[in-house]
């Protein structure tokens, strides 16, 4: 099961319907693992070939769900770097 931060989980049963922004670290092919998510209405925004993982855009409702899926280790939010702002 994915590590997801309590406090996310319980944002996104208060709003299922709000779009969230995830940074996902997946197990095995990533490119069938981005198939995979397409198909359950899962936009992949971009892939990090380094460090295996992926950003990608969803319903909070879709993203209650990824938890579930054993190639997921890590699920967390993506949002801007503030301390680059203005440099």
């Amino acid at each position: 099961m994915a590590k997801i931060d309590p406090a996310l989980r319980k944002t996104w049963k208060q709003n299922p319907s709000a779009i969230v922004n995830l940074l996902l670290r997946l197990d095995g092919d990533v490119s069938e693992r981005i198939e995979q998510l397409e198909a359950i209405d899962v936009q992949v925004r971009r892939r990090f070939r380094l460090t295996g993982g992926i950003a990608v855009r969803c319903k909070a409702s879709v993203a209650l769900t990824l938890g579930r899926r054993s190639w997921i280790t890590k699920i967390e939010e993506d949002r801007p770097l503030g301390g680059l702002v203005g440099r």
